[in-house]
């Protein structure tokens, strides 16, 4: 998939773009969530880890999202099915747990 523009409803942007149909999809559940107050792919959040090489890589989840009577915001990343048991999903996984943990975040993985 090309990166297609969305113009999302919680977004605080004009538009978002996707690197697949999973996350356009999953912006359109948010979209009509009515406990989603506000969503991004535009967040800026990098977290660093170990990959399966053992080099350090950045990792940039896909979504901040914010719902209704939660804070902070939780971070939110789409995997398709087919690289759910790839070794680097599950580092970046941990990373961004541990990441979360440390900020009183909420972080989840959605297989698709």
């Amino acid at each position: 998939m090309s990166k297609v523009p969305y113009a999302g409803e919680k977004s605080p942007y004009n538009y978002e773009t996707f690197d697949s149909g999973s996350e356009l999809n999953y912006a359109q559940v948010l979209d009509n969530d009515d406990k989603v107050l506000a969503w991004t792919k535009k967040h800026n959040i990098v977290i660093k880890y170990r990959n399966s090489k053992g080099e350090i890589s950045r990792y940039h989840p896909d979504f901040l999202v914010q719902r209704k009577n939660q804070l902070p915001p939780e971070l939110v990343e789409i995997k398709g099915a087919h690289l759910r048991h790839d070794p680097n999903t599950e580092l970046k996984a941990r990373a961004a747990q541990d990441w979360c943990k440390q900020r009183g975040m909420k972080y989840i993985l959605l297989v698709v």
